[in-house]
């Protein structure tokens, strides 16, 4: 087995800081909260686990030679995006101390995956950085199936909401489902491209995934399985698998979607829930302060803690149109690469791990671009971030330094 080096061990030791902010916050963060509980000072001091990884990242960061070359692969706008963000968080956020930290653990998490890219090895750090997410992703599905199993096939949980283990809080339908598709993505492409008997230990994961997904009746989870769907066709070309595959997504998502969440009824299924009347109030946030927007966090101080439910919209609140152009440019840059390398065809030119974590890589960059349009994903710090980050570093990286040799035909 490969030995880590100390630089690979370093940058998953600054991933888990990073992570170690997750379901918790400001609002855990206080002397009232710390003092009751071990559970209670364990959610503070998480809190500061971001900061930390951020000072250490800025530790690194001045002590080398500046050089940004982080825009062709989509992180760089993501920056531009966090940099505008300070600005607007400093001067026209109305709680500063609470934007500033919610924008400040978002650049805990670009910076470092800036760290892992700038490594000469830079695949096999990003690959810490993503069996660490898929880690938490399969931990995390696999401590929702208790009460999945309790609730039933067909069922959604009481107040559309799995309780995390450990008095962690709770998740909602929509987060328990796209960590299942993860898990799904997962297995599926570890099983259909490794050769191995390990392929058959990840296509045990996917059935058991795919009930979570189903329970959680989560159409943008649903939407996403489709779309992932898809481009694993157009990644691989045709296969006869498919006969095998195919009707079960298919089953899924109509059984799921259609007959369970919208009862049969087609216009149903188009509602938005609620989303549209979010918009509004985004939209006359961002009239307000059109050029900057409100700074971190605004749409939960500004909007009686309501999630906007839309990537762009959102990122427009925090950062005014300015950071939103930057931050839809992170998506579009990445896109545009992939389609002028052609890397959807090139990836079957890669075997075994080099090619499961590029299609996996690329698969949920896909996901999570579908995901955009109708959950906030990476506009803030939260778990779509973190999944997304090395995944588009991941993309470019492996693109540009993977060497991509095709078998001669027999």
């Amino acid at each position: 087995m490969k030995t880590l080096e100390a630089s690979q061990v370093y940058v998953g030791f600054l991933w888990a800081l990073v992570w170690g902010g997750m379901y918790t916050g400001l609002y855990n963060m206080k002397y009232e909260v710390m003092s009751s509980s071990a559970v209670g000072l364990i959610q503070g001091l998480r809190g500061f686990m971001p900061l930390v990884a951020l000072y250490l990242c800025l530790l690194w960061f001045f002590s080398r030679r500046f050089e940004f070359q982080l825009i062709r692969n989509g992180l760089g706008f993501l920056f531009l995006y966090c940099f505008v963000g300070i600005l607007s968080s400093l001067f026209l956020s109305i709680e500063t101390v609470t934007s500033l930290y919610y924008n400040a653990i978002y650049f805990a998490s670009l910076f470092a995956v800036w760290y892992a890219l700038d490594r000469e090895d830079a695949l096999d750090h990003l690959k810490i950085l993503i069996y660490m997410n898929y880690a938490f992703f399969f931990l995390q599905t696999y401590s929702l199936m208790p009460e999945a199993l309790r609730v039933g096939w067909g069922n959604l949980p009481p107040f559309q909401q799995y309780t995390l283990p450990g008095g962690f809080g709770q998740i909602r339908t929509n987060g328990a489902g796209r960590f299942a598709l993860v898990v799904i993505i997962v297995g599926a492409i570890r099983f259909l491209t490794l050769k191995s008997l390990w392929r058959w230990v990840f296509l045990a994961f996917v059935p058991p995934a795919l009930f979570l997904l189903t329970q959680t009746q989560s159409r943008t989870s649903l939407l996403g399985l489709a779309v992932v769907g898809s481009m694993y066709v157009v990644l691989r070309g045709m296969d006869w698998r498919y006969l095998f595959v195919g009707p079960v997504a298919a089953a899924a998502v109509f059984v799921s979607g259609f007959k369970w969440r919208s009862h049969g009824n087609f216009d149903f299924l188009m509602r938005l829930s609620g989303r549209e009347t979010t918009w509004r109030k985004g939209w006359s946030l961002i009239e307000q302060s059109p050029f900057l927007g409100w700074g971190w966090h605004a749409d939960r101080i500004m909007l009686n803690t309501e999630h906007i439910h839309n990537s762009y919209l959102h990122a427009t609140v925090h950062a005014g149109f300015i950071g939103g152009v930057f931050f839809l440019g992170a998506f579009l840059a990445l896109w545009f690469f992939i389609l002028r390398t052609a890397l959807f065809l090139k990836t079957r030119y890669l075997r075994g791990e080099r090619q499961a974590l590029l299609m996996e890589s690329m698969l949920i960059f896909g996901f999570l671009f579908s995901r955009s349009f109708f959950e906030s994903t990476a506009a803030f710090y939260g778990v779509d971030l973190l999944l997304l980050a090395p995944a588009m570093a991941y993309i470019v990286t492996a693109a540009t330094r993977e060497t991509f040799v095709e078998e001669p035909s027999p």
